[in-house]
């Protein structure tokens, strides 16, 4: 006769088939990912990246600063095997973002079967912007991956007491902070940790010494490999005061900088930036299955053990502290800043709507939302891959002109220089600049692009009967919503 525990019930058929599903939906992300490596340094910040793995040189923002030492690194390894240097990058965050399954499965089986397990990190992977922006040129990747690190080694070391795991999380912070130092307010979860085991008695005031001190010896190693490469420690210091100065008070859209009020800002980064964007990925099926399970959540949120369970205090704590970071110090016009607010509401959403499931209709939402998912990044992900951003069109338009011409603009010069078109172009801010400039070019086509007259206009400049449009160039906005839609101007002679 057949043992009970040999049968295969229905339940276990199921938990087979949630398990498949989400293996297929993961790896076939992953093998689209490899399969499909964007190679396009479109923006300022991606061409900074890619120039730093020829040379390393902060002063010429190659890449600017902090530096960013480990995403660097990283990409530098993956450009030995690899001859492109933006794919070398895009490769480095698609492999390490794969890596940070582990900690996602070890962090949601705390809460639930393997078969949800596989089912959270599926829908967590599988999240279409967290996936266009881990397939680019760019630290967010890395860091993201570096931040389930992070969060999963202070789960551990909550629940253990030896020193190699108590020593884990000092370790990943320096890691995270030495990909993306703008991560900074998540060392509130090691001050958490701190706290709690020193409440419970499991850490003395010693043994918080020491850790500190630990904490302090690994941010010190990339940080003094900066100090190193600058050649001075005075020169490190006046290049950060400096590039600190600039981002919180001219270029960096801060609140300080940014002409929009506190609560125009703080409606911009929760309502387009987080959920259209971060969790929706701007589009409206996605957004509906959310609302729904959102609903759900807040249904039975009153049975919740979310108040006293440390992993989900820990992720909530570290969601509010980085949010008041975005608010203040982040730049609201790009929605890939507050990616880690995505991955920390979907985690604390679907563990607590899956860890005592009793409705179908969860279950059935979890499936749409999955299948819809994977659909949409793999479309994006493509998509990414072979389609010019609006930056890149600019450029090989204005290569295919004779030298007549000279280009003014903003930002879209770094990536001028790194493709190197022949075509003369100025970095220009303001008007009286671009006024004084222009008149060394008498018999040449003054051309503009949208963002130097959008500046102008902004100075207070009637530019009417000044310019005819010539070209446009246009590419998806979730890529790059800064310099999605690129108009270029001729400035018409008096």
């Amino acid at each position: 006769m057949e043992r009970k525990d040999q049968l295969v019930t229905p339940t276990k058929i199921f938990n087979i088939g949630i398990a498949l599903i989400s293996i297929f939906s993961i790896m076939f992300l992953f093998w689209t990912q490899l399969t499909h490596v964007n190679s396009f340094a479109s923006t300022w910040d991606q061409v900074d990246y890619a120039l730093a793995l020829d040379r390393y040189d902060l002063m010429a923002m190659q890449p600017h600063f902090p530096g960013y030492p480990y995403f660097i690194l990283g990409g530098y390894f993956i450009h030995q095997f690899v001859d492109n240097k933006v794919s070398s990058l895009t490769i480095f965050n698609i492999l390490f973002y794969f890596s940070a399954l582990f900690p996602m499965y070890k962090l949601a089986r705390h809460y639930v079967s393997r078969s949800y397990s596989l089912g959270i990190i599926s829908i967590l992977y599988s999240s279409t912007y967290v996936m266009v922006i881990v397939n680019q040129p760019i630290s967010e990747g890395a860091a993201l991956a570096a931040l389930w690190w992070y969060f999963w080694s202070i789960h551990w070391a909550m629940k253990d007491q030896g020193i190699g795991v108590n020593s884990l999380p000092p370790l990943f912070l320096s890691i995270l902070l030495g990909i993306r130092l703008s991560y900074l307010p998540f060392a509130i979860g090691l001050l958490f940790l701190f706290y709690k085991k020193w409440k419970k008695k499991y850490y003395t005031n010693k043994q918080i010494v020491i850790y500190s001190l630990l904490t302090i010896m690994c941010q010190f190693i990339w940080v003094a490999s900066l100090v190193f490469s600058e050649g001075s420690v005075k020169g490190f210091v006046k290049l950060s005061l400096a590039f600190t100065s600039g981002h919180f008070n001219d270029w960096g859209n801060t609140a300080i900088s940014s002409d929009l009020s506190f609560l125009e800002r703080v409606k911009t980064l929760v309502l387009d930036n987080v959920i259209w964007t971060g969790i929706s990925s701007q589009t409206i099926l996605l957004a509906v299955l959310y609302g729904i399970l959102v609903s759900l959540f807040i249904y039975q949120l009153k049975g919740s053990n979310l108040k006293k369970d440390f992993s989900q205090q820990l992720a909530c704590i570290m969601g509010i502290c980085y949010l008041t970071w975005a608010i203040v110090a982040q730049n609201i016009d790009k929605p890939r800043h507050i990616l880690p607010l995505v991955i920390l509401f979907i985690f604390v959403l679907l563990t607590n709507l899956l860890k005592k499931i009793r409705n179908s209709v969860i279950f059935i939402l979890c499936c749409l939302l999955l299948i819809s998912q994977t659909y949409y990044s793999s479309m994006l992900i493509k998509q990414q891959a072979i389609e010019s951003p609006a930056t890149i069109q600019l450029a090989n338009y204005l290569q295919s002109l004779d030298q007549s011409a000279v280009v003014y603009a903003w930002e879209e010069t770094r990536v001028f220089q790194y493709i190197n078109i022949k075509t003369p172009y100025k970095k220009v801010q303001t008007y009286q600049v671009f006024l004084h400039d222009k008149s060394y070019y008498q018999h040449r086509k003054i051309l503009i692009t949208n963002k130097a007259v959008e500046g102008f206009k902004a100075q207070g400049i009637n530019l009417s009967g000044k310019i005819k449009k010539i070209k446009e160039f246009h590419s998806n906005s979730i890529y790059d919503p800064v310099y999605n839609d690129i108009v270029l101007y001729e400035w018409k002679n008096e």
